[in-house]
Order: C-alpha cells, then structure tokens, then sequence
C-alpha cells in the first residue's frame, strides 16, 4: 500500500514544556511559516530544494514574524489588514462586542478595536493560537480576553455580540455551513458579520499554486482549501439568516514569488486597491471579502 503525508498520524498525542523542538517543514506557499510564527515553531524551509523556490527563501523568515503585531511594518500582511479595515470603517457598529471566530493571532480583531471602543474577544482552539493573541494584545496595550472554543459549537450566548468576524477560517471546512450558523447565531439584530475567504482558485498573487490547485484539493497535509465559487458563499451566508450579504472579490497583488512584490504592492496600493470590487478582482483577486447584517431592531 502506498503511503502519502495525508495519512500521517501525529504518533505524540498533546505535550507541555519541556519538549523536543518542532519544525514546520515548508515549500512556497506563505503558508509553512505562517503557521510557524502562529503556534510558535521552529521553521524547515525546503523551498530550495526546487527552481522556483530560491526567491522565497528570504520571504520565509518575514513572514514568520508577520503573525505578530506590528502596524508600522510594510509587509504584506499589514497591507491587507488595512485594506480589510477601510472596507469595514462604514460599516461598523459604533460600540459593543467584538469577537474573531479563528483568532488565529488576532490582528484584524485588534486594529477593529482600534477603529471603536469594543470589548475584545479572540476565539480559538489551539493553544498556541490563545498565546499569539495575549502576545498580540501586549504588544497594542489593548484589553482583551482569549478564549479556547470549537467554531462548529461556540460556548457562547445567542445574540451576545455587535460584530462577528473571521479570516481565512471558513475555506478549511469541507462544510463551512455550521460555522457560519454559529456566527449568525451570537450575532445580536442588526449587528455586522464580516467573513474574508481565501478559495482555491488560480490568483496573480497566488500564481506559484496555480498547478498544486488543479491536482490537490490541501493547502498542504491535512488542511483542506475550498474551491467554491463567489456565489456559493454568498447563498451560505443568506440561508444562515443573515440578510444584505455583499462579497468583494479583492487582492490583485503582485505575485508573492516576485522578488519586490511588498514594495510593489505599496507603492501602488491605492492603484491596486481600486480594483477590489471589479471583474479583474473576480479573475484574479485571491480573496473574497464578506460583509451581512442580522435582521431585527
């Protein structure tokens, strides 16, 4: 029978400090050293070991520190958490609760926070996740809390919060329908449900990914990258409950594997940014921004 890492099984079951020093192996894609700075590993960069994979390698390490925050650095990341922070400014309720489904590191929920004076909640359930977010919120003298939970099953109050958001959560599940219930459920009338999905689909950003996509379902082992279409979120969202549901197509960036791409996308950003929105974004944009509201008040 042949094997693939699709069917490794992690043989340690949870472990405490002290323990041995656990490596994220990576290759391309930015998502091996996210995933490093997140959970707060070592990083085994492979992507010399193929061509297209040498003008990345210096890419790796910046990435691994773009998990934490850091608003005054040009990076990528901080552009686009500013990119999704101007389309939500209009939108936003003047006050209340605020909570990130999938905190991951919990920097857009943070800069949220910084826009209107929201009583901070990061959910996640990894561990590593819950200890990001505290570093994060340090490092903005922000107040917050952070809390363990399952996404699919919130321990949490119906109608409990103003704002609900995620970022590139709902694209890992095979059926995001009960995450999004789940959102709209703690979602007080009248409040903001914000979602950014990043879909398997061929991107300029992402164009490196582009053959992985069309014979790999996985971002890599074990994570799961939908491929549905703009429409299909947009009726996800309306069956939850939710009512004027807007999804922007946005993030026609250089490039990740080009050498300048950040320096690029600055410097044109207000260029690049007034294509969120159009049918070049539809083509080419690699994210889907997701805005609706809850009926009622």
């Amino acid at each position: 029978m042949r094997l693939s890492l699709r069917d490794a099984r992690l043989q340690l079951r949870p472990y405490s400090k002290p323990h041995f020093e656990v490596a994220v192996a990576a290759m391309i894609s930015p998502t091996g050293p996210r995933a490093a700075a997140r959970f707060g590993c070592g990083l085994l960069s492979l992507a010399a070991t193929i061509i297209e994979g040498f003008d990345v390698l210096g890419e790796h390490w910046k990435i691994m520190e773009s998990e934490l925050y850091a608003p005054e650095r040009r990076d990528i990341f901080n552009f686009i958490d500013e990119t999704k922070v101007r389309h939500l400014r209009p939108l936003l309720p003047a006050s209340g609760n605020a909570i990130e489904i999938g905190a991951g590191s919990g920097r857009l929920l943070i800069r949220l926070g910084r826009e209107r004076p929201y009583r901070l909640v990061a959910l996640d359930y990894a561990p590593y996740a819950i200890r990001a977010v505290r570093e994060n919120y340090r490092r903005a003298s922000a107040d917050g809390h952070a809390v363990f939970g399952d996404a699919t099953a919130l321990p949490l109050a119906d109608a409990s919060f103003d704002l609900v958001l995620s970022g590139g959560l709902l694209e890992h599940f095979r059926d995001p329908a009960p995450v999004v219930r789940e959102m709209a459920r703690v979602l007080r009338p009248g409040g903001l449900f914000y979602a950014d999905v990043v879909p398997r689909k061929v991107s300029l950003y992402r164009w490196a990914e582009r053959g992985r996509m069309a014979r790999d379902e996985h971002l890599q082992a074990g994570i799961y990258e939908s491929d549905l279409a703009k429409s299909d979120w947009a009726r996800l969202v309306a069956v939850s409950g939710l009512r004027d549901v807007r999804i922007v197509s946005a993030g026609v960036y250089p490039p990740y594997t080009l050498r300048d791409h950040e320096r690029l996308t600055w410097r044109y950003g207000e260029f690049l940014r007034r294509l969120d929105g159009t049918a070049i974004a539809d083509v080419l944009g690699f994210f889907y921004m997701v805005t609706a509201r809850k009926p009622g008040r």
